[in-house]
């Protein structure tokens, strides 16, 4: 019997362990003089909040690339704020979801948005690097917020985004860091790695080559598109280099090719992917022994078989919301960023003002926040130009857990804890 199911009687706890972890307590609101108290009436409302309900979107991508990843997050956001409406709500308010899809192609993205966002005080996701690219300067001109929309450092610039975690470049300085203090690498070795260009994969990029810097070693790079998944070329640019370990900045495809290649070549390294390389589903492909054998992620949100209160109450919350679906790290990713719009909305709540910017401030206003296992250390997001923590999880390929990822540690490097941003 599965973990989940095993704790299937902690379901009905699920959003009460969230509402201890807010900062504030949600206080009962109205606009309405004659039905509300004078405090109540005191909240200040604007674009998507009503007497009753609070509106917020997701941008996401239900029918291209990252399909499978954001199926399983729109099924736990809608559980998670179902379990919140079912306790009271936000403020004295329903919330509601309003999920659209992208097709992972900005244009639409943008259209999208453009007729979302009078109505919507907050955009719990915005899913794909290209997409939030073309999203996220419009949001900040509306000053609307925005979570979830992966972990590139670009969105440090931008005061109305909430980083769920840490960035791919500081996820990349800590494999380098974890090469270096527990594999073994030294000064004079090469690494190589393979990514995405653009926001994603080159920001993975540039923390590795700035770890490798700082320990001596070599990067060897490879720029991929997500069209590319015979990276048969690349492992053998890898193998001429003679890499003693790699790092992927890509989607799960290609790092089942790149370390199905590398075996082929006889190549025995540590592939360190970022938080999205990695799907259980690749246990399933020929690439399965060759990640079994040294496949590993470093991840700013905790594994499915992560531990942890808040781990275990994402589990039941979707265990009963799509009992048949798939399962990975975006489901306790998907909990983990409703619990941080939850939080800012319960911030502005107290503070008086549930406008599009107050929920902004209530970001600034989460500090030193507890997510019990959802993250690896706590998160503190008064400055906007930092990420909340540079902590990460190291985790292993393992098919005897579910979904695929134990954890090993996390880990702080020192390349970590150096790398500065906006430079």
């Amino acid at each position: 019997m599965s973990r989940r199911n095993r704790r299937a009687t902690q379901a009905l706890t699920a959003i009460a362990l969230a509402g201890l972890l807010t900062a504030c307590a949600d206080r009962a609101t109205t606009s309405d003089d004659s039905t509300g108290s004078e405090d109540d009436a005191a909240v200040q409302t604007g674009a998507g909040v009503t007497d009753s309900t609070i509106s917020v979107g997701m941008l996401t991508d239900l029918s291209g690339p990252f399909a499978a990843g954001a199926t399983i997050q729109v099924a736990e956001t809608q559980a998670y704020w179902e379990q919140v409406n079912a306790d009271g709500g936000v403020c004295g308010r329903n919330v509601e979801v309003d999920v659209q899809d992208h097709g992972y192609d900005p244009q639409n993205a943008v259209s999208l948005y453009r007729s979302m966002s009078p109505d919507v005080v907050a955009l719990q996701q915005v899913l794909g690097s290209p997409v939030v690219a073309a999203v996220l300067p419009l949001a900040q001109e509306d000053d609307l917020y925005v979570g979830g929309m992966g972990w590139a450092s670009v969105t440090l610039e931008y005061d109305n985004a909430q980083l769920p975690g840490s960035t791919y470049s500081i996820e990349g300085a800590n494999a380098v860091d974890y090469m270096v203090e527990e594999l073994g690498l030294q000064s004079g070795d090469s690494i190589g790695h393979v990514y995405f260009e653009g926001d994603y994969g080159g920001d993975s990029l540039k923390g590795a080559e700035y770890a490798a810097e700082q320990h001596g070693l070599e990067v060897v790079s490879q720029a991929i598109t997500p069209q590319d998944t015979d990276l048969s070329a690349q492992a053998s640019a890898l193998q001429k280099a003679g890499v003693k370990g790699a790092i992927i900045g890509a989607a799960p495809p290609q790092m089942a090719s790149l370390a199905g290649s590398l075996a082929a070549l006889g190549m025995d390294i540590p592939i360190f992917g970022n938080t999205p390389s990695f799907g259980p589903s690749l246990l399933d492909t020929p690439a399965r022994d060759a990640l079994v054998a040294n496949g590993y992620t470093v991840q700013s949100i905790t594994p499915y078989a992560g531990e942890g209160e808040a781990v275990t109450a994402s589990e039941e919350l979707y265990s009963e919301a799509a009992p048949d679906g798939e399962i990975g790290w975006e489901v306790p990713l998907a909990y983990a960023q409703a619990m941080l719009l939850k939080t800012a909305l319960d911030n502005a709540c107290e503070a008086g003002d549930l406008t599009p910017a107050g929920v902004v401030a209530g970001v600034r206003a989460t500090t030193d926040l507890d997510t019990s296992g959802l993250f690896a250390a706590n998160l503190d997001y008064s400055d906007p130009a930092e990420p909340p923590t540079r902590t990460v999880f190291v985790s292993k390929v393992d098919p005897d857990v579910e979904a695929g990822l134990s954890i090993e540690t996390t880990m702080e490097g020192p390349s970590a804890q150096s790398y500065t941003f906006g430079e």
